[in-house]
């Protein structure tokens, strides 16, 4: 740990770390380089020691079956697939998004996972039965079962392409967590956390996931509270009470100052709640379940479960800005585990926080990586079994090695979680809840696969230069008449709108033709 000099002055107000002297303890004042250095090497090893260990099960695990590695031989049980369920979704996103929402908008930070429980819900009453019946490897699949290649293999490309943006969300968090804690330059404690994701995740695949994924929600669950014990009694110790130092709005919710009803009903549910509803991350879970009824059981406990976690991440966001006034809000957790956590549980609780960012990264790496061997590379030909493994783990070089990339370039946790939900959700989710209705609806592959094409080619357009080919295209009145109409987040909504509109026009004009 760096040398710190803490202020003890009650007028520094600055928001720097010089500012928390009132709010630690005596003896974490005035810390000198000697003496925190022993503290840094203790908290290191601990933190090393669970990167090594995940290192050590991944590559115990890396004799196994195509079967196994894909979908880990489709015998999880509610518990396991509960407990991977719920590991999954908080990683990056729902951990250190949160808490960093949490410092700059309040308690309606939750909401960000809390939409997520809503369409987990939502998935359990009613498609994750007829999922897990299908019996297939990857989301791609279904749309190969239901309309062919001609609409799976562009929603598969479209579906790398974004969650290369999540796994580099994932590795971001972790670079965070390891460069904040122990004082590592980013850019080393980037390629460390992108290291050790893709090596695991190429030793072990969904089996290991699995394995670990119940001793990593664990491990993140003891962090995270420990963390936010600690973190409020040093606010209640250093400001007199729990919330007193709250900024103004921070504790309204469901909706708050900057976070209003659009964002509540229209922005979250489509941008953030779809990929909950139809995501390749939560579908390869489902694909993992011994039965369909597990599969619907351990996603509507998943969803229960999901609940507390998010408030807690919320709150704990709260009491950082209350400690924590001027720094960056992805900043103030590692800030935080640094300044006020005891030497050694300071690396057991980094460990807890790594664990809940492994837990996600691992599923959403396999699953990108076996959409893109399985669905891409080996749409159009008999590839054997052995030969499509030995392609899905070289899909998890290539794309973590892809996803570092971004990483390096796109700081932001949720910018970068933002930029893979609207292109996930413009090409991909209505032509898959299509599958499941499209004789009732009347979805013919075509109009499938232009809804895959235009969505998804509008979401990306829609990303670029703020949306400059999207204005150019609409002009002046047609921007102000989108904009009216989508409110200001229309960028993100237009390439639904026009994946949805698209595919039943299609769909119904073609069938209209043939007859």
């Amino acid at each position: 740990m760096a040398s710190l000099k803490y202020s003890c002055d009650p007028a520094d107000r600055s928001g720097s770390i010089a500012t928390l002297g009132k709010f630690v303890k005596p003896s974490r004042i005035a810390v000198e380089t000697e003496g925190t250095a022993g503290n840094t090497v203790i908290d290191a090893v601990v933190v090393f020691g669970y990167l090594c260990a995940m290192l050590v099960v991944g590559w115990r695990s890396r004799s196994q079956s195509a079967e196994s590695y894909w979908v880990a031989n489709r015998q999880g049980g509610t518990r396991r697939i509960t407990v991977s369920l719920v590991a999954t979704v908080f990683g990056a996103s729902s951990t250190f998004g949160i808490i960093g929402l949490g410092y700059t908008r309040g308690l309606t930070a939750a909401w960000w996972a809390l939409i997520g429980a809503a369409a987990l819900t939502l998935f359990g009453i009613t498609f994750a039965s007829q999922v897990r019946d299908l019996s297939v490897y990857t989301l791609p699949d279904i749309l190969k079962h239901a309309y062919g290649n001609m609409v799976a293999v562009p929603a598969s490309m479209m579906i790398v392409v974004a969650w290369c943006g999540v796994v580099a969300a994932q590795m971001i968090a972790g670079a965070r967590v390891l460069s904040g804690v122990l004082d590592l330059e980013y850019a080393t404690a980037l390629t460390l956390a992108a290291a050790v994701f893709i090596l695991y995740t190429f030793w072990g695949g969904q089996l290991s996931v699995l394995k670990t994924d119940a001793w990593q929600l664990g491990l993140f669950a003891v962090g995270l509270v420990v963390c936010l014990v600690l973190v409020a009694t040093a606010a209640v110790s250093g400001l007199g009470s729990l919330f007193g130092a709250a900024p103004q709005g921070h504790l309204r919710f469901p909706i708050s100052r900057d976070f209003g009803w659009y964002d509540l009903l229209v922005f979250y549910p489509l941008i953030v709640g779809l990929p909950y509803l139809v995501g390749p991350d939560v579908y390869s879970r489902i694909l993992c379940a011994r039965d369909n009824s597990v599969a619907r059981r351990s996603v509507l406990i998943g969803a229960m479960a999901i609940v507390p976690i998010s408030l807690m991440l919320a709150v704990l966001g709260v009491l950082l800005r209350e400690l924590y006034p001027g720094l960056a809000h992805e900043a103030a957790l590692p800030t935080a585990i640094r300044d006020l956590i005891p030497v050694g549980l300071t690396g057991l609780i980094t460990a807890g926080f790594l664990a809940a960012i492994m837990s996600s990264a691992d599923t959403t790496l396999v699953s990108a990586a076996t959409i893109l061997s399985l669905n891409v590379l080996g749409a159009r030909s008999e590839i054997p079994v052995a030969r499509r493994l030995v392609s899905t783990r070289a899909a998890v070089l290539g794309l973590g090695l892809a996803a570092w990339l971004i990483a390096g370039l796109q700081e932001g946790i949720i910018a970068s979680l933002l930029l893979a939900y609207t292109i996930f959700v413009g090409g991909v989710v209505f032509p898959t809840l299509g599958s499941f209705y499209r004789d009732r609806l009347r979805i013919t592959p075509l109009g499938a696969m232009w809804a895959v094409i235009v969505g998804g080619v509008a979401a990306i357009l829609g990303e670029i230069y703020d949306g400059a080919v999207i204005n150019a295209a609409l002009g002046g009145r047609g921007v102000a008449l989108v904009r009216q109409v989508l409110g200001p987040r229309y960028l993100s909504l237009l390439p639904i709108i026009l994946s949805l509109t698209v595919m039943f026009i299609v769909s119904w004009t073609a069938g209209r033709s043939r007859r």
